[in-house]
């Protein structure tokens, strides 16, 4: 039987034929086989959040369902934000932590819950300051004490939601992620459903927020009896400590926090300088186009899953978690590409016609991302807290930069053409950095 260095490792030797059907060959490995599972959940995922949206744009006029989609982006961001990027030290860390394991997940769902809470609080109070739009839609209709109460409770509700994805891969457990997600995305249309008949003009929200507190409450639930405890008869201590953590953490945070920026929160820059029907078509597109991006997500988790005890492996583990990538997306987005008008016209006529560019632009800029963000994923084993910082926050200034000087412009098509732009610069400057290391490497071994 192959090691995973061996099945992992592309082949160089060969016939461009046998090598190309090499790219077919290796997916049993288990750091494939979790990540294929973990696509599978962003499959799921996208397609039935595909029915969430077609369905809140046939139930609510557009302007609603762009305030609605901005709030729950500012609430997503807000809990990704909250959870200190602890999901990617569990990722790290406890694959290697032995019988600290349960502790290890405790401490980090008690950490990540109390900030999210005051992230929330922080967020509703000052919302009239952060977006003046939002504060009038929800605050003054609401009430304020709403809004605080709804940003208290969903922030770290998410939080949770968001660490679950994590700790399962990292108790080997990653093929639980497509169910759990499966039956998240069912709930939130059933639920959707209901807040229609009910004429809530909140319903999105509260289809989504309802659906994700019920999915948290039986996996928690689950993850209590399944995670290990500690015993006397368990070996000497991890190797690793506190201060570990923590300087793994201060590194991947302060990127994290500028990625999430641009995946949830440019939103609210498009509802400030375009308007909320442009935050609605943006918002609908991005949710179909991110799926793209989330491929290469869920196999840098596994990677980081399966290698973080042995490091010496990744180089070859992250060549190949590229190659899989690419065969999956590129043929996805090149079918993206065709079907973007008319999956989009499935949402009325306003999503196709200010939106069927934008997806293809936004769907070819995953592309590129698999290069910057596998090189990303490959920091988090190696702890390079250089990459881990300066790669996402480069790509996030560029394209809040991009987006906010090409809307008056090109309208919403800027943010597409910003992202495309600025995802296939940064992945050709990680391209020659790379060389050159390489380049250096082979002339001091000669």
């Amino acid at each position: 039987m192959k090691s995973v260095t061996e099945s992992a490792a592309p082949s160089h030797s060969g016939s461009p034929l046998r090598r190309a059907f090499g790219l077919f060959r290796g997916w049993r490995t288990p750091q494939h086989r979790d990540g294929l599972a973990l696509i599978l959940s962003t499959g799921l995922t996208s397609g039935l959040g595909l029915v969430f949206w077609i369905l809140a744009a046939r139930l609510y006029d557009p302007a609603t369902v762009g305030l609605n989609s901005t709030l729950l982006s500012s609430m997503t961001l807000l809990g990704a934000a909250a959870q200190l990027n602890l999901g990617n030290a569990m990722l790290r860390f406890v694959p290697v932590a032995g019988g600290r394991t349960r502790g290890l997940v405790v401490a980090c769902y008690a950490v990540a819950i109390a900030a999210a809470a005051v992230a929330g609080a922080v967020f509703a109070l000052g919302s009239s300051w952060w977006s003046p739009v939002l504060h009038a839609a929800f605050g003054e209709s609401h009430g304020e004490s709403q809004l605080l109460a709804f940003f208290v409770v969903s922030t770290p509700v998410w939080t949770m939601f968001v660490l679950q994805d994590y700790v399962l891969p990292a108790i080997k457990r990653a093929t639980v992620v497509p169910l759990e997600n499966l039956v998240f995305s069912v709930l939130k249309i059933l639920f959707l459903g209901g807040a229609a008949v009910l004429g809530m003009r909140s319903g999105i929200v509260v289809a989504w927020v309802g659906a994700t507190a019920l999915i948290v409450l039986v996996t928690t639930a689950w993850l209590a009896r399944v995670l290990p405890r500690r015993s006397a008869a368990d070996p000497v201590p991890p190797p690793f400590a506190v201060r570990d953590i923590t300087s793994f953490i201060r590194a991947d945070y302060a990127g994290s926090v500028f990625l999430q920026a641009a995946v949830f929160g440019l939103p609210l820059v498009v509802l400030a300088r375009l308007g909320p029907e442009a935050a609605a078509v943006y918002g609908i597109t991005w949710q179909i186009a991110y799926a793209f991006y989330l491929v290469v997500d869920g196999m840098g988790q596994s990677l980081v899953a399966h290698i973080a005890a042995d490091p010496d492996r990744l180089e070859a583990a992250r060549r190949s978690m590229i190659s899989k990538a690419m065969l999956l997306l590129v043929p996805g987005v090149l079918v993206c590409a065709v079907v973007a008008y008319p999956v989009l016209s499935l949402f009325g006529p306003l999503y196709a016609d200010e939106g069927g560019l934008l997806l293809v632009l936004l769907a070819l800029s995953a592309i590129p991302n698999v290069i910057t963000w596998s090189t990303v994923w490959a920091a988090r084993v190696h702890r390079d807290g250089r990459i881990l910082f300066w790669l996402p926050a480069a790509i996030t200034t560029a394209v809040f930069g991009a987006s906010w000087f090409l809307m008056p412009v090109l309208g919403i098509i800027g943010t597409g053409v910003a992202w495309l732009g600025v995802q296939s610069v940064a992945a050709a400057g990680v391209l020659v950095v790379s060389a050159f290391r390489s380049r250096g490497r082979r002339a001091l071994s000669a």
